[in-house]
């Protein structure tokens, strides 16, 4: 008899976004000036996006028909704070509207504050490496959680702020497009994990009910050679300087360390590393793709294990975790659908042989979308969406993630 792998009761099944991603028509942050001036695959820009602004309940009505019963969002501050200290209560009405909609058509809204956006104002101060950037943030943070606090189910202070300060400061992928500034990347993670705190006590004080918590990319790390020593090492280095950031002085502390009533973990993969003596310039290390794994269009390789390994990682912190954000950028449906099957499998396990508390998949993402720098090209959307029309069309996966939500459980051996 086939065993019938179900997930716990109230499990959370639902997809994540982020505003500039899909909305459309913001002009007024840094993300906007940084397309202008040319950084983007093939002249993309996120003008229109989705159009989500405008199709928010037709695209939220369709993930409840899907079986969804929360959504992660996020809100965009530069629409909410468009100079400093002055707030625009047109657009706090329209996420009222948002939050709302989704409280209507039964999912949870988790509530992401800062993805990767700033508006103009603060990006010209000198955005997150500026001294005093934790306290720009607040009065944002704080108006939200007294406008919209209410229809909050939980908080996510901050997304990735590892990856966030990397690509910005290191490799310059992102706003500012700063390229090797290690102080700025420094300076980036240590306002952070001020704002992070900040916005942790803040938001209690304001929504005591309301979980708060922030999304971690974990891209893990692994030693090419585990029997040889200076992999090892060069390894657990890397790994390390990824998941932590300035704790004061010369300290480090991983981020899942931070205040927080969940952790958010986003994960998408990793690598393997091998210490080289002639690359000084990488930290003496060399990294590859495990050799013969299937990579997704943005060859990353596509190792289902690893997110059970992951999340027996994060065991012992002794918090609910939520994945905030597991997907595939795949024009190839049929490669999304297994690699799916399979991470939720190694979910399952997790859960269920080694006691991880996991509590909620959030897929990301619901519909094709401005994937930043990569413009329009990489496709991670359960639904594919139209680039003249911007008609939203269901891929197979769709169908199948609406399967295993409505059923909390994973399909067995025997069904198609």
């Amino acid at each position: 008899m086939a065993v019938q792998r179900s997930f716990p009761d109230r499990f959370l099944w639902g997809a994540a976004t982020a505003a500039h991603q899909v909305e459309g028509g913001l002009t007024n942050n840094d993300w906007w000036r940084f397309e202008q001036e040319g950084h983007i695959r093939g002249g993309d820009s996120a003008a229109v996006a989705c159009d989500h602004y405008n199709r928010f309940r037709e695209d939220f009505a369709e993930l409840r028909r899907l079986g969804h019963n929360c959504h992660r969002l996020s809100i965009e501050w530069s629409r909410i704070e468009p100079a400093p200290g002055e707030f625009d209560e047109r657009e706090i009405r329209h996420y009222r509207d948002v939050l709302g909609e989704l409280r209507e058509q039964g999912m949870a809204p988790m509530v992401t504050l800062h993805h990767f956006t700033s508006p103009l104002w603060f990006a010209d101060r000198g955005g997150w490496a500026a001294a005093g950037a934790p306290e720009a943030f607040l009065p944002f943070v704080r108006k939200v959680a007294e406008q919209l606090g209410d229809l909050v189910a939980m908080w996510c202070t901050l997304n990735e702020p590892n990856v966030y300060a990397v690509q910005g400061w290191g490799l310059g992928d992102f706003p500012p497009g700063r390229k090797g500034d290690l102080r700025g990347l420094a300076r980036v993670l240590s306002n952070f994990r001020e704002a992070h705190v900040a916005c942790y006590r803040e938001l209690h004080r304001l929504t005591p009910e309301v979980p708060v918590g922030l999304a971690f990319n974990k891209w893990l790390l692994l030693p090419a050679n585990p029997a040889h020593r200076r992999d090892r090492l060069a390894a657990g280095a890397a790994q390390a300087l990824m998941d932590r950031w300035p704790a004061g002085g010369r300290k480090l502390e991983r981020i899942i360390d931070a205040p927080a009533d969940y952790i958010g973990l986003n994960h998408y993969g990793g690598q393997l590393v091998a210490f080289d003596p002639t690359r000084p310039g990488t930290q003496f290390t060399r990294r590859f793709n495990p050799p013969g794994v299937p990579v997704s269009d943005f060859d990353w390789p596509l190792v289902p294990g690893w997110m059970r390994q992951v999340l027996d990682e994060l065991k012992p912190r002794g918090l609910p975790i939520y994945i905030t954000e597991q997907g595939i950028a795949a024009v190839d449906d049929t490669l999304r659908q297994k690699f799916l099957l399979d991470v939720l499998e190694q979910v399952w396990l997790a859960i269920n042989e080694d006691g991880a508390d996991v509590r909620g998949y959030f897929h990301w993402t619901s519909m094709d979308n401005f994937e930043w720098a990569h413009g329009y090209s990489m496709k991670f959307g359960l639904l594919e969406v139209d680039r003249a029309t911007l008609e939203r069309r269901r891929r197979p996966s769709a169908e199948l993630y609406a399967r295993i939500a409505r059923s909390n459980s994973l399909p067995s051996a025997e069904e198609p």
